[in-house]
């Protein structure tokens, strides 16, 4: 608490609690904290960080794939086409489910490689159905620090999910699936 209170480099003399209330300064604050660098830091070694912003080359396709949009393959069998004509890759992806409905709460795990979140929604549906299915957090790559990751999976399963990730051309990667599942009864 001291520390949003006193005055600070980084906001020009201004304390953060203070500073933190425009955009700038807040993100200030965010970097600072987040790369743990210090309590308090030169603002231009900040501002350099924040000027090296990777948003101003956003792609359109490569957020459709990621999300699913326009990215379901066109025909059964085959696989759906991007803008420039490659066939869209497989891709790891894990969804964390934590619901309770009937007395019982369920948390669960899902990793596959598939080529856009709704083929693992389907998966999902299938293991869960749909009303669970749509409460899933689906996502790109593996995310250690979820709280459902880390209470179900276990450190050596996780690496061995990431080891498949960067093998996404072996034969096995296409049947490639991880499920684990509690359930808890009141």
């Amino acid at each position: 608490m001291a520390w949003m209170l006193s005055p600070r480099k980084a906001f020009d003399g201004a304390a953060p609690i203070e500073a933190c209330l425009g955009r700038d300064a807040c993100m200030r604050g965010v970097l600072m904290h987040g790369l743990g660098l210090g309590l308090d830091v030169d603002k231009p070694a900040i501002d350099a960080l924040m000027a090296h912003d990777d948003d101003d080359g956003f792609d359109e396709a490569e957020f459709d794939h990621l999300h699913g949009a326009a990215s379901a393959p066109d025909t059964p069998g085959r696989l759906s086409r991007s803008r420039t004509g490659r066939a869209t890759r497989l891709r790891l992806y894990t969804a964390t489910l934590a619901d309770t409905r009937d007395n019982v709460m369920i948390q669960a795990f899902h990793a596959s490689m598939a080529r856009n979140a709704e083929e693992v929604r389907a998966r999902l549906v299938g293991r869960f159905g749909p009303d669970l299915a749509d409460a899933a957090d689906i996502r790109p790559g593996i995310h250690r620090a979820s709280p459902i990751v880390m209470a179900l999976v276990p450190d050596a399963v996780v690496e061995m999910i990431r080891r498949m990730q960067g093998d996404h051309r072996s034969p096995a990667a296409r049947t490639f699936g991880v499920d684990i599942q509690q359930c808890i009864q009141a």
